[in-house]
């Protein structure tokens, strides 16, 4: 292809307006990026030092809290609230790296900044792990750094293709996607050895020096990538992190994370300084540059509905007008902003309805890394004469899901559209969903009889069976809902559901965080709430998956 000449110029003259860096592809390039490999070497050494931690967090918290004088059983569900709430904020913290990327720093400058304090986390964790206070400190820097750089990743790797090489996205995107399922299956039986063998010291601190040869990699790479450079960028893009961050916290970050510590008085009142505080900002953003973006529409929509704005726009729109322009609450900012703008948070508005029953799923998912590890401990872990560590048994998720994509693809879908059930994305979600309240079926039936026959007396492998059924879970409602995401989405609203779809992640965290402050609930009773939470969920999700139209927005971007 030889490429629009244009482009190319202009290319070029965008180069030096960005610290020397290429902030658009080569269109005439049709082979592999340069930077690549430098960002596939990043990822596997980033998933490594995450997983690798994560595989022995539920184990080294309950030590730590049965240390403090806890009971045992107490301790192992401290720590498993302790554990999911780090998840949670590593799901909910990706809206704020969004804006920071987008719309101030860019993403390369985003990833860099933020690797430095994830790099800083694990060195916490590796020199105070003997205490709550230094893994509290040393999870929450590894949270704002893992969560910040994770929408900026992917979308880091699709900004190095330009026309002629966009062929190649789908293979660099597979290999992408095995880069992280390969440093999770080695992490997960390499650092449970070490903290075996070593010490939780030495077990923390190998994921952090794999954390910085990461980091380093990123680095040695910036010649190669191509830099997109952040919009608005300078006061504006500063304004919109400022109240993005404000309302952040006072929408999710201070209810979530901070209720317990606060208290509830303390709580509600900085809710309300936060968001009063982001609503201003976000004012004066807008008096400087209106942008029409997701907050923007939502904000004029809610003004609209309370003085009347909408009735009066849907009268002059007359009854032959399209939908949007007759909506009761989309009716003045479709008539301000245009169809297609005030359609896109209406088509986000959808789709969060979607992701806010899935978010169960993920409450279900996560739990392999704390119930699943704690019902582990009360087996007998030899396994063709060695002794497994519980944290490596989560391993199996990693092999499971590279095999089980292709099979799923190759046989199980036909197999069941030659039945004539035709599999759309929420049909195949809410299959996955029934499937993983099945898993926890079979976890609760496991934990009986682990229960009934004595702590190290059921072999740890039958553990295989829910992790068979809940990878397979996996793989119906993630990807699927990631897919499903995209073509609802339309093209300025992709980064923001994008967003939504990770908080559902921390939304399912923080229920599990919960329930697990309920002492009395035994490991057993705890699978079987779940089972059911996730049972009523799937029946709600079918009936919504009957009434839900389609819009596919995929081929407009």
């Amino acid at each position: 292809m030889s490429g629009n000449p244009n482009e190319v110029e202009a290319s070029k003259a965008s180069t030096s307006a960005n610290d020397g860096f290429r902030t658009a592809a080569d269109p005439n390039e049709t082979g592999w990026p340069k930077g690549i490999p430098y960002i596939i070497g990043n990822e596997t050494c980033e998933r490594f030092s995450f997983y690798g931690m994560k595989a022995i967090l539920q184990a080294h918290l309950t030590i730590l809290f049965a240390a403090s004088g806890l009971a045992s059983e107490v301790a192992a569900s401290s720590a498993q609230h302790m554990g999911h709430l780090f998840m949670a904020a590593v799901y909910a913290t990706p809206m704020i790296g969004a804006i920071v990327a987008d719309r101030l720093l860019g993403k390369y400058r985003t990833i860099m900044w933020l690797s430095l304090v994830y790099c800083a986390g694990h060195a916490v964790l590796a020199v105070a792990e003997n205490s709550i206070g230094g893994m509290s400190l040393g999870l929450g820097l590894i949270a704002v750094g893992s969560g910040g750089i994770k929408p900026c990743v992917s979308a880091n790797v699709g900004d190095q293709f330009g026309a002629g090489n966009r062929n190649l996205v789908e293979k660099v995107f597979q290999w992408f996607y095995f880069s992280i399922n390969f440093g999770s299956f080695f992490s997960t039986l390499i650092i449970p050895l070490l903290n075996r063998y070593y010490g939780p010291s030495v077990a923390f601190g190998l994921p952090g020096i794999l954390m910085f040869i990461a980091t380093i990699m990123f680095w040695l790479g910036r010649k190669n990538f191509v830099h997109v450079p952040p919009s608005p960028g300078g006061k504006l893009g500063l304004l919109d992190t400022v109240s993005s961050l404000l309302l952040f916290l006072g929408f999710i970050g201070v209810p979530m994370f901070f209720l317990d510590i606060l208290g509830v008085p303390v709580s509600i009142g900085a809710m309300i300084v936060f968001l009063i505080g982001g609503y201003f900002v976000f004012r004066y953003r807008q008096a400087l540059k209106e942008d029409p973006g997701f907050l923007a529409i939502m904000i004029h929509s809610v003004q609209a509905t309370v003085n009347g704005q909408n009735k009066q726009a849907i009268v002059e729109a007359g009854p032959n007008a399209d939908p949007i322009h007759r909506s009761s609450f989309f009716a003045s900012a479709a008539r301000r902003y245009g169809s297609e703008v005030a359609e896109g948070p209406l088509a986000v508005l959808r789709i969060i309805s979607v992701f806010f029953l899935v978010s169960v799923f993920w409450a279900l998912f996560d739990q392999h890394a704390t119930s699943w590890v704690r019902q582990a401990q009360k087996m007998d872990l030899m396994v063709w004469g060695v002794e497994l560590d519980p944290s490596q048994i989560s391993s199996m998720n990693a092999l499971m899901v590279m095999l089980l994509i292709p099979l799923n693809n190759i046989f199980f879908y036909k197999w069941i559209e030659a039945l004539g059930f035709k599999l759309t994305p929420l049909r195949k979600m809410t299959i996955g969903m029934g499937t993983a309240s099945l898993a926890f079926a079979s976890a609760a039936i496991l934990q009986l009889l682990i229960d009934k026959s004595g702590d190290g007396k059921i072999p740890v492998l039958w553990q295989v069976v829910q992790y068979l059924i809940m990878t397979q879970a996996e793989v119906m409602v993630s990807i699927t809902g990631l897919e499903f995401a995209y073509t609802q989405a339309p093209k300025s609203m992709k980064s923001t559901v994008m967003g939504f779809w990770l908080l559902s992640v921390s939304l399912g965290n923080i229920l599990v965080a919960f329930l697990s402050t309920f002492e009395s609930l035994s490991l057993q009773n705890f699978f079987w709430v779940f089972t059911a939470l996730m049972a009523l969920a799937s029946v709600l999700f079918a009936l919504f998956a009957l009434v839900y139209q389609y819009r596919d927005y995929s081929k407009n971007g």
